[in-house]
């Protein structure tokens, strides 16, 4: 594989196909026009299930014959490059590359060079139905043990469809066969062992955080740092982080600004959620169940439903059901999904996407509790390491369960429409609508500190109305390049607004009427790439953003007038990339990024509420991908610095005296000066991260990423969140949860401190083994190690270790078997091998990992 498997595999690729079918031997019905080489091979690709990877500069300008009848897909490349000078190697059983004549006969003099399809069967790829390892870093394959050579993923983590290692941008890719083999529910699980990527529960489900940035503000009420972008549409709520991931084809975590990349203006990155498409011409479908313990059940099920040439169907659920983590039981999850999407592609320069999806969110998980506050989810009390305990999901008695059953359905309808003018101008429109209705009904004893219950609970079957109403409507414009211009550019409009509105019932003085938040942005970004030479590109974009919040406060009882403030930034990116060799680039990029701020309690005594800045990142990173030793080694690596003013933070401390004067406030203090407010600092980030994989041997896969991060505040802080917080530097409050002391103040200077969720030094390790059997079938054993160094939760940093994670390991196995045909496969699996609890957020109430977890998986495949 010496000349292809350098520049005709590791140039920018034309496409990727999708899921393999039994044999590439088998007669179908295919109908693809005469088109350029690219868009038929495309198609091709999706109406066979086969990979075919095409070198732009082999196919640039070409176009290809038309393609009519029921035949193979070897007939079908046949026909369609006959007299285009171009060639086919079968690399695998279900993977293709196309080369130009003169390439193919270079490497094999024996053959003769004419305009036939060449075919020369190479040492087997991975295919399709391989089994995947549990997650998947940056450029790696999607399969394990597959082959001798490293497989092309293509993202479109640029908004194109490209290589990932010509991206320049560190990327790491989620196979979703991964995601449903080991009944991956939430992307807490997902992102568990993951160097530089956290996922915290917080109220409504989960925030994200990409090398320290996210925040642990909850899902609501403010954005995040690290959106969460599925199939197109960001929701500023997390629902859906929480329900589970079904039908997935990947996902993509982009570190790092994307602000002339994508509509939400994400300083610390971008969590780009696929799921399955309809599939033309192709009858086909999947079932997977899972079983496991605390009584874990787990379906899921896709079917895609060809109607006719041009229109098709994907119909696709899941359900989830789960007793609790904790004893006594609280943190049961239930959940169910349905999502439906239907494909009209009358030609091949126009196609129309529509797709509607429904999730429950019941139970009272961890992360389906949309209002945990007041709820403990691990033991009252767990300085330093809650592992010290006998059992770190355990209760006392003496302390009562606090229950919030929730009740929560999400509807989103998203319509996606594309039209290619010509191989270098294309356009998209997406427009998406979203509704969350329902609640919780919540009795709650006492704040988590307490440890008695001999006062009764502080409220019984209060109503939390989160979602009365939440609205929220998103539209984008996008302009760009078709799929055979050698320049690639962005030109995008993207608006995006939302409605919130939550009131209490019976909820003691937490009760009031509802609060209702609004936000709409509007704003205008690019981004181009343009070749100086075959080897070098420039990379420059430009974004300018709009941001507009409205708020109505409650006050005592009383709804103030509603309050308004605007936000507007700038936002840029510029660099290069460098092809040092067919197999090696280097980039450079530097970038912006910023989230809006917004309004947090009222102040009376000026009648205004109080504000809050925007968090800007400024971000420059150096990096590397790189393939060696014929395409069997692959070694990314990146340098990155990240400059943030007014890092947006929620102050944890209640015992300061408010503004308009008086006592100092306690918890749950009804005055609106008390109220939490949400403050900037000052921070910068530099580190570095590295991802090897090696396929040591056909049958063996190893893969090794780590990261090492400086992250803390800066030395010199802006004004002080504290009121009451000594002098001499910036301090911070926050009340001791200690059970001897509950709700002494405590002040620690932030000046300086480690910002959170930022381990100095974390790593993951992987290895998996294919045993392959005479008969074809297939048994793929392994597993993975992350170590990481330890890290604050969150800027608590209290003496008695509440919000600091001490360095821990966690271990992953499991093992699949395939047969031959294919049809099925069946999988074990164990998380968290040494049952450690991790500390996920101190919101001011802990929330931990999973415990170890175990089951089995059976998949069907027609």
């Amino acid at each position: 594989m010496r000349g292809l498997g350098g520049s005709a595999l590791l140039a920018s690729s034309a496409l990727v196909a999708l899921a393999a079918v039994p044999t590439v031997a088998q007669s179908r019905s295919i109908d693809i026009p005469a088109q350029s080489v690219e868009s038929a091979v495309t198609q091709l690709g999706q109406q066979a299930g086969v990979q075919i990877i095409a070198a732009r500069r082999f196919t640039h300008g070409k176009i290809t014959n038309a393609v009519r009848g029921n035949l193979t897909v070897q007939q079908a490349l046949f026909q369609m490059l006959d007299g285009s000078g171009l060639s086919v190697r079968q690399t695998g059983p279900q993977t293709f590359a196309i080369v130009a004549m003169q390439t193919a006969a270079a490497q094999e003099p024996d053959r003769p060079t004419r305009t036939a399809l060449m075919l020369a069967q190479a040492t087997p790829m991975a295919t399709a139905t391989d089994s995947p390892p549990p997650l998947v870093d940056a450029g790696t394959a999607s399969t394990p043990g597959g082959g001798a050579g490293i497989p092309d993923i293509i993202v479109t983590a640029t908004r194109q469809a490209q290589n990932v290692q010509k991206v320049s941008t560190a990327v790491t890719v989620i196979d979703g066969a991964s995601i449903k083999t080991q009944a991956l529910t939430n992307v807490g699980q997902i992102f568990s062992n993951l160097p530089s990527i956290q996922a915290t529960a917080q109220p409504g489900g989960f925030s994200i955080d990409v090398r320290g940035l996210g925040g642990d503000l909850p899902a609501g009420s403010t954005q995040g740092s690290v959106a969460l972008v599925a199939d197109g549409v960001y929701n500023i709520n997390s629902q859906s982080t929480a329900v589970g991931f079904f039908d997935v084809n990947r996902i993509e975590v982009l570190a790092g600004p994307q602000s002339t990349r994508y509509g939400p203006n994400a300083d610390g990155g971008v969590v780009n959620l696929i799921t399955n498409d309809p599939i033309l011409g192709k009858f086909s479908g999947t079932a997977t169940f899972t079983a496991g313990n605390y009584n874990l059940f787990r379906g899921e099920a896709a079917v895609n439903i060809p109607l006719g040439d041009t229109l098709a169907i994907r119909l696709a659920g899941a359900a989830v059901s789960r007793s609790s983590h904790f004893d006594p039981a609280e943190g049961n999850n239930k959940a169910q999904s349905f999502r439906g999407k239907i494909l009209w592609k009358p030609d091949d320069k126009f196609s129309l996407k529509l797709t509607y999806q429904l999730d429950h969110v019941g139970g009272t998980g961890n992360g389906s509790n949309v209002f945990p506050v007041f709820t403990n989810k691990v033991p009252v009390y767990s300085g330093g390491s809650i592992n010290d305990l006998s059992n770190p999901w355990g209760q006392s008695p003496s302390n009562p369960v606090n229950e919030n059953h929730a009740n929560i359905y999400s509807h989103t309808i998203i319509g996606n429409a594309s039209y290619t003018f010509s191989d270098a101008l294309a356009l998209d429109a997406l427009l998406s609508y979203s509704k969350l209705t329902g609640g919780e009904k919540a009795t709650i004893y006492l704040p988590p500190w307490s440890t008695s219950a001999a006062n009764g609970p502080v409220f019984t079957d209060a109503d939390l109305h989160e979602f009365n109403p939440f609205h929220q409507l998103t539209g984008e414009l996008r302009l760009h390049n078709g799929p055979g211009s050698r320049v690639q550019w962005n030109l995008g409009y993207y608006h995006w607004d939302y409605l919130e509105a939550y009131s209490a019932d019976n909820a003691a003085f937490l009760s009031q009427p509802p609060q209702t938040t609004t936000t709409a942005t509007n704003a205008v970004y690019g981004e181009i790439t343009y070749p100086v030479t075959d080897r070098f590109r420039l990379i420059a974009g430009a974004r300018e953003s709009f941001d507009h919040r409205t708020f109505e406060f409650n006050n005592a009882g009383t709804i103030t007038r509603p309050f308004d403030i605007n936000f507007h930034h700038f936002d840029y990116r510029g660099g290069f990339e460098y092809d040092v060799a067919p197999h090696s680039m280097i980039y450079f990029t530097a970038s912006s990024a910023y989230r809006p701020g917004g309004l947090s309690a009222l102040n009376p005594v000026t009648g205004n509420p109080n504000s809050f800045k925007s968090e800007v990142n400024h971000a420059y990173e150096v990096g590397t991908k790189n393939r060696f030793f014929n395409n069997t080694v692959q070694l990314n690596a990146d340098l990155f610095y990240y400059d943030m003013s007014n890092y947006q933070n929620l102050d944890k401390y209640t015992g300061f005296v408010p503004p308009e004067g008086g006592a100092i406030c306690n918890n749950g203090d009804p005055r609106a000066g008390c109220q939490t407010p949400t403050f900037g600092l000052g921070a910068h980030s530099l580190g570095v991260e590295a991802q090897l994989r090696a396929n040591v041997t056909p049958d063996d896969v190893v893969t090794l990423t780590g990261t090492y991060a400086h992250a803390i505040f800066n030395h010199k802080q802006g004004t002080c969140a504290t009121v009451a917080a000594p002098t001499g530097g910036c301090y911070d409050g926050y009340n001791s949860e200690t059970p001897n002391d509950p709700g002494a103040p405590f002040f620690y200077l932030i000046s300086g401190s480690v910002q959170p969720h930022s381990p100095k030094f974390s790593a993951n390790f992987s290895y998996f083994h294919t045993f392959r059997f005479q008969s074809g079938a297939k048994f793929v054993v392994g597993g993975d190690g992350f170590y990481t160094t330890g890290y604050w939760v969150n800027p608590v940093l209290d003496a008695t270790g509440y919000g600091y994670q001490p360095k821990y390991w966690l271990g992953n196995v499991s093992m699949t078997f395939t047969p031959a045909s294919e049809k099925f496969s069946v999988s074990g699996w164990v998380r968290n091998v040494s049952s450690y609890a991790v500390k996920q957020s101190v919101l001011p109430a802990q929330s931990i990992g999973d415990p170890r977890t175990f089951g089995g998986t059976v998949s069907f495949h027609w």
